[in-house]
């Protein structure tokens, strides 16, 4: 074993899952042509297969969310109630459930925003480094469930050599590298502009909060050694399956943060709509509570478990998807009650042109004006930012014209500017 690489103390527990793992397959899979039996005929399936929706992505999902698509309440072996019992919900099932229409537009981009362009030398498709500040590290290559249209879909069909980079890497990338920065004073030979060390690590994937408590220990410790001040986690396991969150996870954190307390933890959490966190009753309404709604007990817990902690912070963002969110009314309840639990919104995102994304995506200035309706009446602190992504980064959306003039197209930079122009032409933009 090398003296550098990292070890994980006995006092880091594992986290039972076992009642709740993923079932993920083609469609021909017999546990998985049982849940989609639930939803569609067999006539349904096989025109699905014909066209090649389970080449595009196989089919995921776990029993936590299962449950909250098709209704009917979770208990474990034991008797404990997971889940109450809720009707389905149309939401959650537009999110998870393959869709026919899938592959027959497969136009979109292979790598969106040309990422691996930013994968640097000996780490090309590990991890991303575009911007000097931050790393973002391929740290897992799986979910507990499937969005249909996840952007990072190159990573589940391994279409463009994206791998993930193990933590002693990632560790040692940034130190050469912020080296790098401290030795040139900051001004790169080469174009004689500022450069800034690295001081945020992003754990993506796929989804970090599948791996071990171990691993994710691991990750920590390694950007920790590093120097970063801000290690952020990328995840819908809180969606997904808030059982994750236990107390075995918290004092996994706990345990590094004894190590490292200058490190904060952020999680960006991914809940895409209310019926992912909200109890309904049997007519599928919200229940009203003191001062809101009622959450889901084992969401609540999960939520609470994580900001009680001083040196952790959450954040949500979604990207708005047909018939999934495309709601004003949803998407104002979903910041109101997100923000009341402790987790504050930050972006909604305009759906990435991934291959197939003409399935899912709203036209821009339709999603703008939904998102901008889902905003009256909030206050500050809940509102998020409805923004769009291109190669140079995020740009958000505070209006929407009936058409740029040459004048406004000549003033944006080229790759924003032929987007504009597109989504002027078509209505379409990711």
């Amino acid at each position: 074993m090398r003296a550098s690489e990292i070890q994980v103390p006995e006092s880091v527990q594992k986290s039972n899952l076992a009642e709740l793992q993923m079932i993920r397959g083609r469609f021909d899979r017999n546990k998985v042509n049982t849940y989609l039996r639930e939803v569609f005929s067999e006539d349904e399936i096989a025109a699905m297969q014909k066209e090649g929706v389970d080449q595009r992505m196989v089919f995921g999902i776990n029993p936590h969310y299962h449950a909250l698509a098709i209704g009917g309440g979770l208990k474990l072996q034991d008797g404990t109630e997971l889940l109450p019992d809720m009707p389905a919900s149309k939401a959650i099932l537009a999110l998870i459930m393959p869709r026919l229409n899938e592959t027959m537009d497969m136009s979109g981009q292979e790598d969106p925003s040309n990422q691996m362009k930013y994968s640097p030398g000996p780490m090309h498709g590990k991890l991303l480094h575009k911007y000097d500040e931050i790393v973002l590290a391929y740290a897992s290559f799986a979910c507990s469930a499937h969005c249909r249209y996840c952007y990072r879909l190159d990573l589940f069909n391994r279409s463009t050599g994206k791998s993930w980079v193990h933590p002693e890497e990632l560790r040692d990338y940034i130190k050469n590298y912020n080296e790098w920065v401290k030795e040139t004073g900051g001004i790169d030979p080469k174009s004689g502009k500022k450069r800034f060390p690295v001081r945020e690590v992003l754990l993506s994937g796929g989804d970090p909060m599948v791996m071990s408590n171990a691993k994710i220990y691991k990750y920590l410790i390694a950007a920790a050694q590093a120097g970063v001040k801000i290690v952020r986690i990328g995840t819908k396991e809180l969606a997904f399956r808030p059982e994750r969150f236990d107390e075995n996870f918290v004092e996994t954190l706990r345990i590094f943060s004894a190590q490292y307390p200058q490190v904060h933890v952020n999680f960006v959490v991914h809940f895409s709509h209310p019926d992912e966190f909200l109890m309904r009753d049997k007519d599928g309404k919200y229940i009203e509570a003191d001062h809101g709604l009622r959450w889901l007990p084992v969401v609540r817990k999960a939520v609470r478990n994580l900001t009680a902690l001083d040196f952790v912070s959450l954040e949500n963002q979604t990207p708005m998807i047909d018939r999934v969110n495309d709601d004003a009314e949803a998407m104002h309840i979903l910041h109101e009650e997100l923000r009341r639990g402790g987790v504050k919104p930050k972006y909604i995102f305009q759906c990435r042109e991934i291959e197939g994304f003409r399935a899912f995506a709203v036209p821009v200035e339709k999603a703008w004006r939904i998102h901008n309706e889902s905003q009256k009446g909030l206050s500050d602190t809940s509102r998020s930012r409805f923004v769009m992504s291109a190669e140079h980064g995020k740009t958000e959306v505070i209006s929407v014209i009936d058409g740029p003039t040459r004048e406004t197209l000549m003033a944006l930079p080229p790759e924003v500017r032929t987007i504009v122009g597109k989504t002027t032409k078509t209505g379409w933009y990711s």
